[in-house]
Formats: structure tokens, C-alpha cells, sequence
């Protein structure tokens, strides 16, 4: 069913809004949005993944950390996925990119973390994140040395229309944001499909709840548009950038983006590797250091800057 639009703005309408998102204009003859009934979320309580509550499934811990779970009641209803991306990336080809990842860890990892590195877990999970495409006024004010003259700095502003293609918001808890930027920019949207059933046992809830969920995606937008307004910006140099989106057109969709997650031990310890669902060349995650190691250089460092300096006390004598 296609979702209906803003009269206005051509904004799209989601489901239970009574104005439209980004001109208030009031939607026609609006109805009493009908009750979603709430949803109920198993949360880890150690990498903070959510996945929908099934009570046959019968599992008391995460299936992405192996921690124990909570559940969740939100009052909001939750965002669900529409779109779901494949994963090309088999279970074993990411299990051996891990492990070839350990193995090139460099010289401050434990001499025996490939072959003592224990694998518990290797799970796919399709995080949840916003795919937005929209189009806004943005109006921008930064200090330029432009027109400068005997000051460092000159005031300057403007006004430039921008369209937004693709911008990818996370809204997961299993991986956090910085995570999800590094997986980004590598997904292949055209490959995106409606979620079927069989894709349910993967996909993880959204964190936000419609209440939050649009000013995520306005913080995007404007991070991005921070981003872009500098090229507009006269001068070699510039300072105190900040912008103000006027969004015109808006666009979102709720899409499913495939990672692998590794939980693994090493000594007692647990660690965890993401690898992309998509290109298993992306790989990264949190690994020990071998503080001996560090310790060693440390002082290495220290005898050389006391070697230096007396070389130079000696010189000036």
C-alpha cells in the first residue's frame, strides 16, 4: 500500500500522524489512529540488543552476546523494519575473517590471541537504522579569513538548497553509532526487499520510538549539511560553522542491514568483532593488549628522551 502524502509538501504520512512532519499542515480527515498493541523487547544487559519477545522461543539470553536478557514494555509504539537487506556474506567466510582479523591484531596483542581466542558465539544480525532522502533551505553562518582586511576573521552567512540522498541513521543498541557508521557506507541499497517472514529471527527492533525518531533524523540532517556548506564558504579558512535546515521534502524508510557478530574470550575475558553482512573485508571490533608489551615501550621511550636531553646538556657545556 502506498503511504499517503502531505497536500503541501508531498511529505509522506506515516501511520498515526495527525499533521504532517514537516509543514504542520493538518492531515484531511483524519481518523483515531488505531491501537498498535505493544510491543514486548528482550534487552541485553551487556551489548544491549533488542530482539521482538517470542515465548516459544524460550531463550533467556542474547543470541548476539549470550548475556542474559530483560524485557521491555515501551509505552510508544516501536518502529518496525519494512525493508530488509541480504546478507552475501556466508557464516563461514565471516567466522575465517575473524580469525584471520586476530591474527593481524599487531605487535601490542598477545603473542597467543589467535590460538587461544575462544569463539562462543557467531550470530547474523540485521540492525536496525533509517535510510532518509530529503530536500531543505539550509542557512549557514561561519568565520571566513574572506574580506578579512586587518582582522583574522570576518563574519559570513548564506542560504543554499541541498538534497539529501541516502542517509543512513542508526537506531540500534546491539551495534552502537560508531559501529554503524563504519558498516554505512558500504551496504548496496539496491538490493533492498520487503521483510518476510523468514528474516523476522534476525532483525533487531528499533531502539528509538516514533516520539524520538524524527529528531534523530533531523540531527543527520544537519550534521551532513555542516558537512556540505563548507565548499559554499568563501576563503581558505574558516571557523564557528553552524547551520539551520529547513526540511521541505522528506523521505524515510526502515530498513534491516546485515552484520555478523562474533562474541569471543580470551583468558577469562570477553571481546566481540562486527563483520559486514555484505563485504567481508570490513571487519572490526575490540580485541586485549598486552600491557607488558606497552609497559616495554614505555620505558624504551623514556631512556631515549633521558639519553637526548643529557646529549644536549652535554653539547651546550
Amino acid at each position: 500500500m502506498t503511504a499517503a502524502a502531505c497536500e503541501r509538501c508531498s511529505t509522506a504520512i506515516e501511520d498515526g500522524d495527525l499533521r504532517c512532519a514537516i509543514c504542520a499542515l493538518p492531515v484531511p480527515h483524519a481518523e483515531k489512529p488505531v491501537e498498535k498493541p505493544r510491543a514486548k523487547v528482550l534487552r541485553c544487559t551487556w551489548c544491549h540488543a533488542a530482539i521482538a519477545f517470542e515465548p516459544a522461543a524460550g531463550a533467556p539470553r542474547c543470541a548476539f552476546c549470550g548475556s542474559r536478557m530483560t524485557i521491555e514494555e515501551p509505552v510508544d509504539p516501536v518502529e518496525e523494519a519494512e525493508l530488509y537487506l541480504p546478507f552475501t556474506v556466508e557464516r563461514t567466510l565471516a567466522e575465517a575473517t575473524v580469525r584471520t582479523w586476530l591474527g593481524r591484531r599487531g605487535w601490542f596483542a598477545p603473542k597467543t590471541l589467535f590460538a587461544e581466542a575462544t569463539l562462543e558465539s557467531l550470530v547474523p544480525l540485521a540492525w536496525a537504522g533509517w535510510i532518509v532522502d530529503a530536500e531543505a533551505l539550509v542557512t549557514w553562518t561561519a568565520d571566513s579569513d574572506d574580506g578579512a582586511r586587518r582582522s583574522a576573521w570576518a563574519p559570513h552567512s548564506g542560504q543554499v538548497p541541498m538534497r539529501f540522498a541516502a542517509i543512513c541513521v542508526p537506531a540500534s543498541r546491539g551495534l552502537d553509532d560508531d559501529e554503524c557508521r563504519l558498516l554505512c557506507p558500504y551496504y548496496d541499497l539496491a538490493t533492498a526487499a520487503p521483510v518476510a517472514d523468514e528474516h523476522l529471527h534476525v532483525i533487531e527492533r528499533f531502539d528509538a520510538q516514533r516520539s524520538a525518531a524524527r529528531a534523530f533524523i533531523q540531527r543527520a540532517i544537519e550534521a551532513t549539511a555542516r558537512t556540505r556548506v563548507e565548499d559554499h564558504i568563501p576563503g581558505h579558512r574558516f571557523r564557528n560553522v553552524h547551520v539551520a535546515c529547513l526540511v521541505e521534502r522528506q523521505a524515510t524508510r526502515r530498513v534491516a542491514l546485515p552484520a555478523w557478530v562474533m562474541a569471543y574470550r580470551y583468558r577469562g575475558t570477553p571481546y566481540r568483532a562486527i563483520v559486514h553482512g555484505q563485504r567481508p573485508e570490513i571487519v572490526f571490533g575490540s580485541s586485549p593488549v598486552d600491557w607488558r608489551k606497552v609497559a616495554v615501550l614505555s620505558l624504551a621511550l623514556s631512556i631515549v628522551a633521558a639519553l637526548i636531553v643529557l646529549l644536549v646538556l652535554w653539547l651546550q657545556k
